[in-house]
């Protein structure tokens, strides 16, 4: 296999410690010897009191990472015969370890975002203390349009985001420019990609305290000077007033996917919008279902049990049809006409939903213990 991850130490003291994914072809999707490659360096660079920073990279100029490889998923699922699944419950196990030690690591973790950020991509990203992103960046949790569900962290990241906007991102797979995205929380910083190796040297030459406190306030003066001044390109944001008006109308309704459905005909203004709504309407009613299920069950949940959550979805996934259905309709057979096993989210029975949110195993949750890292 073609290397995957690449690990070097900057400056004289070797105090940053730099994890680049180099899969550049599929765009850094994520296998499970990614995750695992990544996570056996960070977890010890998180208990080594040498590295001051740990910086998250790619060497592509087009994607951070695109998310999880699905087609690795999909051939696992269908090795199983759609039952136990040790790759693909490894995969999720291992990544959502990954991606909680990240959220809660006590020393500064940055992720470099330039380009595509998507589904287990923000996973990554979105739990580091310093989030960089460029003009270029594009941030999406399309995961309705494979019969998956957003993951990784996305319970926390859209449930956070104001005015509705983050269940009709989940729900359109929606592309998120770096002006929604600074402007949403989701990035701390935009810089030009031109500066990343001023911005590395930067941190190379830097005397590293044994504050971690002290050295992220270094690592965001730093970056803040790179900062670029440019406007920069919105796409939820410029329809944040119709869109939050629209999702409460459906919140209000009777049903949410009757008024959702009917509704989304008067959302056409432009070419952004139409492409949300034509990836709704041609992704999983069941995503749709489960999707709106999480959001409302994450009311009041830790990260925690939010992670808890996703992983007990995940394994519900790769053992019910539209995952792999929708894999191999997008990126296997690719005729791009998944047969759904329901037509529209309405007709999901509660039943059929509630089955996505029983645990698949017997005794203890495999993520009882988040805190304890790797």
């Amino acid at each position: 296999m073609d290397s995957l991850v690449e690990f070097e130490y900057l400056g004289a003291d070797r105090a940053i410690a730099v994890a680049r994914m180099v899969r550049e072809k599929p765009l850094n999707s994520l296998l499970l010897d990614t995750i695992d490659q990544l996570a056996e360096k960070i977890y010890a660079w998180l208990d080594d009191d040498n590295i001051s920073c740990i910086v998250l990279d790619s060497s592509s100029e087009k994607a951070f990472c695109a998310g999880a490889d699905i087609t690795a998923l999909y051939h696992s699922i269908k090795e199983s015969g759609g039952g136990d699944n040790p790759y693909a419950k490894s995969f999720f196990l291992n990544e959502y370890k990954l991606d909680y030690a990240i959220h809660t690591a006590k020393k500064p973790v940055i992720a470099w975002g330039n380009g595509i950020v998507m589904g287990g991509g923000l996973g990554l990203l979105g739990g580091c203390s310093h989030r960089v992103g460029t003009p270029a960046t594009r941030i999406a949790m399309p995961e309705i349009t494979i019969g998956l569900f957003p993951d990784a962290g996305g319970t926390y990241f859209l449930s956070k985001l104001p005015d509705h906007l983050g269940i009709f991102a989940g729900l359109t797979g929606c592309m998120l420019s770096s002006g929604d995205a600074i402007a949403l929380d989701l990035l701390d910083v935009v810089v030009a990609q031109k500066d990343k190796q001023a911005i590395l040297n930067k941190l190379a030459d830097h005397n590293w305290t044994q504050d971690p406190a002290a050295n992220a306030t270094t690592i965001t003066h730093i970056l803040s000077g790179f900062a670029v001044g440019e406007t920069l390109p919105t796409n939820l944001l410029n329809h944040r007033e119709v869109i939050s008006g629209f999702v409460q109308s459906c919140l209000d309704a009777e049903n949410f996917f009757d008024a959702f459905d009917s509704g989304l005909s008067a959302l056409l203004f432009d070419e952004w919008f139409a492409g949300s709504v034509a990836t709704y309407q041609s992704g999983s009613p069941t995503t749709a279902r489960i999707f709106l299920e999480q959001i409302r069950r994450s009311k009041g949940m830790s990260l925690e049990e939010m992670f808890q959550m996703e992983l007990v979805i995940a394994y519900q996934c790769i053992r019910h049809p539209d995952f792999p259905e929708g894999v191999r309709a997008l990126l296997v057979d690719k005729d791009k006409n998944p047969a759904w096993v329901y037509q529209s989210a309405s007709d999901v029975p509660e039943e059929y939903l509630d089955e996505h949110f029983q645990p698949v195993w017997p005794g203890g949750h495999p993520l009882s213990d988040l805190a304890g890292g790797g």
